[in-house]
């Protein structure tokens, strides 16, 4: 007795519809292409963009600092602690996004629409821009960044 497969129009396993003269039985490269499309959704891996230091300008223009609020972010003193945000030029007190955000929003109200964001060499790029987004989010202030001068060979 012969084997007969599932279905009635299938003549063995794997049978199925017939091909007309012409058409081209895409299935093995879809497969390929999900196989393809899991190695490398494994093999890669996820990555935000670096971290970048920025570097010290060569031309710039001075800020009036006695009508602009100031934010230094201050690089960490060890690997183990984070960098630090000071409301003021260097000293005052240590902030979070939130607080420098009320910290710019009091500003403006006291007529300083001027903000100058100064962050040390060692600070990470990634929190130069939280920190200016949480300044720029303020509505009607302009905001500077301070840069340190290109050393003199």
């Amino acid at each position: 007795m012969a084997r007969r497969g599932l279905f009635s129009d299938a003549g063995s396993f794997g049978g199925g519809r017939k091909l007309v003269d012409g058409e081209m039985d895409i299935t093995p490269m879809i497969d390929v292409t999900f196989l393809l499309l899991i190695f490398f959704m494994v093999a890669s891996t996820m990555q935000g963009t670096p971290d970048v230091d920025v570097p010290p300008a060569e031309h710039s223009i001075g800020v009036d600092s006695a009508g602009a609020a100031i934010v230094t972010i201050l690089a960490p003193l060890s690997s183990a602690e984070p960098p630090r945000i000071v409301l003021g030029d260097g000293e005052g007190p240590e902030a979070d996004l939130s607080e420098v955000r009320r910290y710019v929003e009091e500003s403006v109200r006291d007529g300083k629409k001027r903000i100058v964001l100064k962050a040390e060499g060692d600070v990470t790029h990634g929190l130069v821009d939280d920190v200016a987004q949480a300044i720029k989010s303020v509505e009607g202030v302009e905001l500077y960044m301070g840069v340190g001068d290109k050393p003199k060979d």
